[in-house]
């Protein structure tokens, strides 16, 4: 095989593999949601769960009694904290994963059509 050629079958792989074995460690799937639903929803976490203040509701979701009089008064988190990401969104795996294939695609096709032009 032409070296293209090969480097075009490694990236289709490469584009399989990398959402295959990301697989295990998403969070958030759930059956009944749909596929496009957990396609958007679902994601690596970055961010322990401890840490980053999850399962806390956020403060529009509480009742008005609930809240606090001042809402930037209660969030003690740094800049930083507040800006790093939590997750690592299941979308932006599989975009790269298909961006590898289509590269994969254009590498074989390129050799096919050099090899038939000669």
């Amino acid at each position: 095989m032409e070296k293209e050629k090969k480097a075009g079958i490694i990236l289709i792989v490469i584009g399989i593999c990398i959402p295959l074995l990301s697989l295990p460690f998403v969070t958030g799937f759930e059956r009944h949601k749909g596929f496009l639903r957990n396609v958007y929803e679902t994601g690596i976490p970055l961010v322990d769960p401890e840490k980053s203040g999850a399962g806390i509701r956020p403060e529009t979701e509480r009742p008005k009694s609930e809240r606090p009089k001042t809402e930037g008064a209660k969030d003690t988190r740094s800049f930083v904290e507040r800006f790093t990401p939590r997750m690592l969104p299941l979308r932006y795996i599989l975009a790269l994963g298909v961006f590898l294939i289509f590269l994969g695609i254009l590498r074989i096709d390129k050799a096919l059509n050099r090899k038939g032009g000669e």
